[in-house]
């Protein structure tokens, strides 16, 4: 896989890839501040205008010829938990994905980017056509982003309701939680959120897992030996 990788990454080259992550993060801030200007705007209307109500990833109407919509859900911001809780989500994307983009090549960010957004649409559809549900968020596409962060950086420190002082790769670990109890009990919804959210970062970094678990393994054996 990682050779596959490595030719893909090498056939980008003959194409000229700016850092795009800042652009979908600035996209993001823009339509926030867009779709709360149109609510506060049609507030005295009896029909509230949502910019993102158009923007989201609903399948029935992309089946119905909406197709934007398989790229505008892309920059849609956090949303459910105030202002300042999209300010903070929009802000920590962009300093991960710029992170990654320094670290491995906008190309190869471009990759893992691409990968977990189409595994992402897949993941929709047939979550649609079992259950009918439409609506899907991006929130485990950029959750996936900040498994390779941490991959990458374990070591760098978050401060956890600005106080407490936590290591990136103890949150992937929370994020690992969540993401399993997604797939164990989230529903047919739920699964194919996580399942798909975590294609990439298999194929990205499930080579490195499983020579980890070789490692370690072997460590432990050669332990148990010298004990005997």
């Amino acid at each position: 896989m990682r050779n596959l990788l490595n030719r893909l990454e090498r056939k980008l080259y003959r194409y000229n890839i700016p850092p795009f992550m800042r652009y979908i993060v600035f996209a993001m801030a823009g339509v926030f501040l867009l779709d709360l200007f149109a609510a506060m705007s049609s507030a005295y209307s009896l029909r509230p205008i949502s910019v993102i109500s158009y923007m989201t990833l609903n399948v029935g109407k992309v089946l119905r010829g909406e197709i934007w919509r398989l790229v505008t859900w892309l920059i849609v911001p956090p949303s459910g938990s105030g202002t300042l809780w999209a300010l903070i989500s929009v802000y920590f994307y962009y300093a991960i994905g710029t992170a990654l983009e320094n670290r491995w090549g906008v190309r190869r960010f471009f990759i893992y980017y691409v990968i977990g957004a189409l595994a992402n649409i897949l993941g929709a559809f047939i979550a649609y056509f079992i259950t009918g549900y439409a609506i899907w968020t991006n929130s485990y596409l950029y959750f996936s982003l900040f498994f390779a962060f941490a991959a990458l950086y374990p070591d760098t420190q978050f401060l956890m309701f600005y106080i407490v002082p936590v290591k990136a790769k103890w949150l992937a670990l929370i994020d690992g939680v969540y993401f399993l109890t997604a797939i164990l009990w989230g529903g047919v919804v739920g699964r194919c959120a996580a399942i798909a959210s975590l294609i990439n970062v298999a194929l990205f970094f499930g080579q490195d897992l499983i020579d980890l678990c070789k490692r370690e393994y072997y460590h432990w054996k050669r332990r148990q030996q010298f004990r005997q």
